[in-house]
């Protein structure tokens, strides 16, 4: 019997996941990684139990600010 693998949470009320930030933006997980590198998105400001993610209000102040990640609608 094949273990079960847990997959990351996409949704939350208080935290953006990285695979919500990934439908959020309409991008890939390499895509998304190489933005966190370049510093194209905000650092992550949520630990929870090791999974770290992003503050909804970090996200939208990024968005007003930078014109480099654009939410695709």
């Amino acid at each position: 019997m094949k273990p079960k693998v847990k997959s990351s949470p996409k949704h939350g009320t208080a935290v953006v996941w990285p695979r919500g930030l990934e439908d959020r933006y309409g991008i890939s997980a390499p895509t998304r990684w190489r933005w966190e590198r370049d510093g194209k998105l905000p650092k992550r400001d949520i630990n929870v139990g090791g999974k770290t993610g992003w503050k909804p209000s970090t996200l939208d102040t990024a968005d007003g600010t930078s014109a480099a990640v654009v939410a695709v609608a």
